[in-house]
């Protein structure tokens, strides 16, 4: 059994080898635990048009702004 199974590894890894994976090119997205109360959202595409908030920048598309009720900034994505 464990014989069979380190056969499958190595199997994968030779796998991964030929066909040319390459670990940094895979993306990956870490965000904050933390969930802002924000009113509504405004993207570049739709311009000026209020969206239903995500969580927080992080989660948003790229130069997506979360505001409050006051209309004040909470935050931009990233873009």
């Amino acid at each position: 059994m464990a014989g069979a199974k380190v056969g499958i590894i190595t199997l994968l890894f030779c796998a991964t080898i030929l066909l040319g994976w390459k670990p940094e090119h895979a993306s990956a997205k870490v965000c904050p635990l933390v969930c802002f109360k924000a009113a509504y959202m405004i993207c570049p595409h739709p311009p000026h048009k209020k969206l239903r908030p995500v969580c927080n920048c992080c989660l948003a598309k790229p130069h997506c702004k979360l505001y409050r009720h006051d209309g004040t900034v909470i935050c931009t994505a990233a873009g």
